[in-house]
């Protein structure tokens, strides 16, 4: 399913905050949702694409049969360097491609942990920040919880739970409607672990703003 930035409107974001909103009054927890349309703009994938491919054209036009006039060669190299760099930079799914894995992971996560420092979501009273971060681009969602979920919640729990996360992506379902049912069920694992106490107060903005 092809997924875009767009689809987390304004109308779903007001249902996101209600579902903050109910985890947070069922749990423990302090969550905060950011969604990002990428953690990279990979400009020097679509600079090598350029590249490659004005190379190949250049190749070919030298070494064919076909005679070419220098003027003609310098202006396909130069186009087919644009053409290359372009392509690669309004087709999302083309850069996804070409963008080795482990980057993008590596990306996302220095991404998220960048996020969860600035947006200082571990300056909570019982050290319970959460933040589910969303990189619409690399289609991946890396959570950042704070050392009082670590310590409550076994590690493997949360291994589990991202997986399950990041499996929006290849559902059949829209991944919006997909990250709140998901959403839903971690309410359930942390009312398990770090249930609420009655002091227990909104410490973090749920439509928290972070800008890197």
């Amino acid at each position: 399913m092809v997924v875009k930035f767009s689809d987390f409107n304004d109308l779903f974001r007001t249902r996101l905050y209600g579902k903050i909103q109910e985890i947070e009054q069922q749990t423990l927890a302090e969550v905060v949702v950011i969604i990002r349309s990428s953690s990279d703009r990979y400009h020097d994938v679509a600079l090598w694409s350029g590249f490659v491919l004005e190379t190949c054209v250049a190749m070919f036009m030298l070494f064919s049969p076909i005679s070419f006039d220098p003027y003609v060669i310098s202006f396909a190299t130069l186009l087919s360097f644009l053409l290359g760099y372009l392509l690669v930079q309004v087709l999302p799914p083309l850069k996804r491609i070409l963008v080795p894995q482990k980057r993008k992971k590596r990306a996302v996560e220095i991404y998220a942990r960048a996020i969860f420092q600035k947006g200082r979501i571990h300056y909570t009273r019982e050290h319970t920040g959460l933040l589910v971060f969303v990189s619409v681009f690399e289609r991946m969602v890396y959570l950042v919880p704070d050392v009082g979920l670590t310590t409550a919640i076994p590690e493997h729990l949360w291994h589990e739970v991202e997986e399950k996360f990041n499996a929006i992506f290849n559902g059949d379902d829209f991944v919006t409607e997909a990250l709140l049912r998901e959403l839903t069920e971690l309410k359930i694992l942390l009312n398990k672990y770090v249930p609420p106490v009655d002091d227990d107060i909104n410490e973090i903005p749920d439509d928290l703003k972070v800008e890197l």
